[in-house]
């Protein structure tokens, strides 16, 4: 910084102090609210075209009127099992609850009541809890669904003495989660201030000069959120990490500015009292320093930015906030130094000769160093390369351990857990994407198969989908079922076979004795026939010889006597016949017979009582005797007729007998072949053979219908499968789940009427699955972008490619140890499951940035302090004189740190002890022995391929790098 400009600045320090907090006033007024931003911020951060998202627009197609965004759960519980009063309270408020789907971002409401066929699904075998599913039409994280779960909330309230009622589900944890990260945050800030404070007061033992940092960050602070909430418009991420890292790395490496910028002034002001010309003279010789130290931490936080995980992204703010301070380190604390003067120390004075002294402990660290640099090297790696081991890289993504046990979402969710099964809460949901529509018989049946494979997976519970609505499979679909079924009727068509057989061979029966009646009266005819011919000749005689009709009309009558005897015999044969087989009534010969029988009948009563007038009435009778001779001749003809149609109707009956007979075996031959049938399908059910059969006509039954609408789009080719879980949706177990399941959705695709369909898995364990595989391979990605834009940073300061290069495989030497001992503490000690999945990332990132610093104070005064005698006494005068600064920082940064510690996060206290740990260790054993070894073993090779630097003049306070870096060291004293 220019003299010039540093006068300038002292004279305008009321317009510096106040334009500084204009600015700040305005940030509030007119910059958007960062926290309101973080809470309406889905934290995850899942690209766009990542299976999870795709998923979830896919499914959105299927039904769109129906589909939620996200839900809340009610758990309704009692110990001992619920009461019928508890079941009408429950039935009250899905109704009640039900009223408002449509408004206020409810969209609707599923319980035992709305679905009575469901109940099973709503209320636990052991009848403690049950369950009402609340969804919602927007996001877990929009503000109308955050307000919708506090009108839900309300509406719960004044449940039945004794019962217990808690929200869970995704909208719910969502709101807990954010609601214990701010709550968090508040403690983590008001934590930091006060240990900031107390550290200051220490370091200062004045209540002034603390007062200039707060200032200086307090102001830096709130502009740095109103400029990061602004920010956000463009597409710069934010999370709740954002607003916790701005506090502790802004209060940490701001608060060491201040202190190097306030200690310097002190001792400047030492020489003449002139607060004008000391500030010139820190600004000159500080200002370098802090502007180094500021730009590593910058350049770390801003390369941040081309990370492709949006959580990591949202670390970026903090390089905002690190400019903001670095410059109202350079100008308001300046101007405040100025207002303060020397009543900044009040209430020590100001007394002539106060300085710098030289570390004792940091030259013995020195000499050793010097003496013994591949020993202090061998130990080094012996001692901490096996802790380094200890860091196995396991990671939880369990969101519950993010939030206090004692919020109802996660006791909801452990009620749930224990009497359904996490797997009720966050159910799998998987997308299918098909060219082809899925409504056919075919597709359906191979979603069925897979459906089938899905459920047999060792961490399914169940699988429900189109064919399988509520959750099993439909049994009267099933082969197996069917073979039942048709068994069945087999069964029943073989006993009416076997009863019609039956039937035919008592009718051949019948027929038998038929034939025998048949034959009697075809003799009966043939003989009437005979006699009416006799007639007729006697008739004949009768008409040829008039004079003997007297003598044979006793005759005549006697015959026709006979006659009518034979006809009415005659005639009640035919009456048996027609009445035992109707049927020959049809036939035009017997409707002839019976005719001309019913006439002979007639012509014999009249001959038979005309037979006595005879003698009397010969005269008269004569013609009609001629008439009967020729009736009796028809009479004969139609007699013959008849015998000989009873004759073929004898015939006919025959055939028809050996026909009954035929068709009793054929019916025999068939009732065998269905009971060898049914005996074929009850083997294949024995079998268990899997199969499923589709019929058209329950295709189209309302019931499928219905299940294809709420599953399948309408035009087919996208359809949805809820998967619930038998693991903890959070656990590795599920993680494994998930791809278990979409490579047995794929396999059983192969070769059916679904080949080549895609799947795409949503839910909370997909999510996971799929920050897991981000996270990681992004942490590699964006580690090697920081550790790059540092290296240019120290090459550019130190003018050196190898000591650059041994600095940054130091802070990652020490990363793996630090994470090692982490490791061991929370995982293997605490009895955790894992990391949080964040943790690694951001305390290398914050451990490589902020410790580099420490590298800075070092090496650049080992740069300055290089004589002619050579490397050893260059490192012994940097350590001495920097290694109070570097502790003294370590101190400071580690203190912030450690309030993330007490902000009940999980994920923060990880942090927290994770930078802890690696900067004191970072501070005191690398910085201390490790780093000095490195520099004494290489010796000149420091400086390759640049050269040795030029030597210095002589330390006279006039500017050089030393003099900003070595102020801090009175914090130590």
């Amino acid at each position: 910084m220019t003299e010039r400009f540093i006068r300038g600045l002292a004279r305008a320090k009321w317009v510096v102090l106040i334009g500084w907090l204009a600015i700040a006033v305005a940030s509030m007024l007119a910059l958007p609210d960062l926290a309101a931003i973080v809470r309406e911020t889905e934290q995850k951060f899942i690209p766009a075209d990542s299976d999870s998202v795709v998923a979830k627009q896919l499914m959105e197609r299927i039904n769109p009127e129906t589909t939620t965004k996200s839900s809340a759960i009610l758990v309704y519980s009692r110990e001992g099992g619920l009461t019928e009063q508890d079941r009408d309270w429950l039935k009250g408020k899905a109704e009640e609850l039900g009223k408002l789907s449509g408004k206020d971002g409810f969209k609707s409401v599923q319980s035992a009541y709305e679905t009575p066929e469901l109940a099973e699904k709503f209320r636990s075998k052991d009848g403690t809890t049950e369950l009402l599913i609340v969804g919602f039409a927007r996001a877990d994280n929009d503000v109308l669904t955050q307000e919708a779960v506090d009108t839900l909330a309300s509406k719960v309230k004044g449940a039945p003495s004794g019962s217990k009622v808690e929200l869970t589900g995704s909208a719910p944890i969502g709101k807990d989660f954010q609601s214990s990260s701010e709550e968090g945050l508040k403690k983590t800030e008001l934590l930091t201030v006060i240990l900031v404070l107390v550290i200051l007061l220490i370091v200062f033992r004045s209540p002034v000069a603390p007062l200039i940092p707060l200032i200086t960050i307090g102001i830096s602070l709130v502009i740095t959120r109103g400029l990061v909430a602004a920010a956000t418009e463009f597409g710069m991420p934010v999370s709740s990490f954002t607003q916790s890292f701005l506090i502790a790395v802004l209060f940490g490496a701001g608060t060491d500015y201040c202190i190097l910028l306030i200690q310097r002034f002190r001792e400047e002001l030492n020489r003449d009292g002139d607060k004008v010309e000391a500030l010139v003279r820190t600004m000159r010789t500080v200002g370098k320093t802090v502007a180094f130290s500021a730009s590593t931490v910058f350049v770390a936080f801003f390369l941040i930015g081309f990370a492709q995980f949006g959580l990591y992204q949202s670390a970026v703010g903090v390089s905002i906030g690190v400019a903001v301070t670095l410059i109202a380190g350079l100008t308001l604390t300046p101007a405040l130094l100025m207002v303060f003067g020397k009543a900044t120390f009040w209430p020590s004075k100001v007394a002539d000769g106060q300085g710098h002294g030289e570390s004792k402990l940091w030259g013995a660290m020195a000499s050793l160093a010097a003496r013994r640099p591949v020993a202090i090297l061998l130990v080094a790696v012996l001692l901490l390369a096996p802790i380094t081991l200890l860091y196995q890289g396991k990671r939880s993504f369990d969101d519950l351990a993010e939030i206090n046990p004692e919020y109802g979402s996660v006791q909801g969710f452990r009620q749930v857990e224990r009497s359904f099964g996490a797997g009720e809460v966050f159910p799998l949901s998987v997308a299918i994407s098909s060219a082809d529509s899925m409504r056919s018989p075919d597709a359906l049946a191979a979603l069925e198969t897979a459906s089938a494979n899905v459920a047999k997976l060792e961490g399914v519970k169940e699988v429900r989908s189109a064919v399988r609505p509520l959750g099993e499979q439909l049994a009267d679909l099933t082969v197996s079922s069917q073979l039942t079924q048709t068994s069945d009727a087999l069964q029943q068509m073989k006993d009416g076979v076997d009863q019609v057989s039956g039937g035919l061979l008592s009718a051949d029966s019948s027929i038998t004795s038929g034939q025998a009646d048949i034959r009697k009266l075809t003799g009966g005819l043939r003989t009437m026939a005979d006699k009416t011919s006799e007639a007729q000749q006697g008739l004949k005689q009768i008409y040829g010889g008039m004079q003997q009709a007297s003598e044979g009309a006793g005759r005549i009558a006697g015959g026709l006597k006979e006659s009518a005897a034979v006809s009415d015999s005659m005639d009640v044969d035919l009456q048996a016949l027609l009445k035992k087989y109707p049927e020959l009534a049809k036939e035009a010969a017997m409707q002839q017979l019976l005719g001309k029988q019913q006439g002979l009948a007639g012509g014999l009563m009249e001959l038979s009582s005309g037979a006595n007038q005879l003698s009397a009435s010969f005269e008269q009778l004569n013609p009609g005797i001629g008439k009967a001779a020729d009736g009796l001749g028809q009479l004969a003809d139609g007699q013959k007729q008849a015998a000989d149609g009873t004759a073929k109707l004898e015939g006919g009956m025959q055939q028809l007998s050996v026909g009954l007979k035929d068709g009793a075996k054929g019916l025999g031959d068939i009732s065998k072949g269905l009971a060898s049938v049914k005996e074929a399908q009850q083997a294949i059910g024995a079998s268990q053979i899997p199969g499923w059969n589709l019929p058209q006509a329950a295709l189209d039954s309302p019931e499928l219908q219905q299940a294809l609408d709420y599953y399948i789009s309408e035009d087919g080719k996208t359809a949805k499968l809820d998967v619930v879980l038998a693991v903890n949706p959070y656990s590795p177990e599920a993680l494994t789940t998930v791809d278990q399941i979409r490579e047995s959705l794929m396999h059983s695709f192969e070769g059916s009427a679904m080949e080549g369909a895609r799947v795409y898995a949503s839910g909370t364990s997909a999510q996971i699955l799929e920050l897991k595989d981000i996270s990681k391979s992004d942490f590699t990605r964006t580690g090697t972008f920081v550790l790059i834009g540092i290296f240019i940073v120290l090459m550019i300061l130190l003018r050196s490619i190898l000591a650059p290069l041994y600095v940054l495989l130091s802070l990652g030497f020490n990363f793996l140890v630090t994470m090692g001992i982490v490791e061991f503490i929370f995982v293997d000690l605490l009895g955790k499951e894992g990391l949080s999945w964040s943790a690694s990332f951001f305390v290398f990132l914050i451990i490589v940035a902020l410790g580099v610093d420490y590298s800075i104070f070092l090496m650049a005064r080992f740069k300055e302090e290089y004589r002619p005698r050579g490397i050893t006494y260059a490192m012994t005068k940097a350590m001495t004189t920097t290694g109070g600064v570097i502790i003294s920082a370590a101190v400071i940064m580690g203190g912030t740190f450690a309030a993330l510690m007490l902000s009940g996060v999980n994920t923060l206290l990880q942090i927290g002890a994770g930078i802890v740990i690696g900067l004191i260790l970072y501070a005191t054993v690398f910085m201390g022995l490790v780093i000095p070894a490195l520099a004494n073993l290489f010796g000149e090779a420091n400086w390759w391929p640049f050269g040795k630097p030029a030597a210095a003049a002589e330390q006279t306070g006039s500017g050089s790098d030393s003099e900003g870096s070595r102020i801090l060291e009175q914090a130590a004293d």
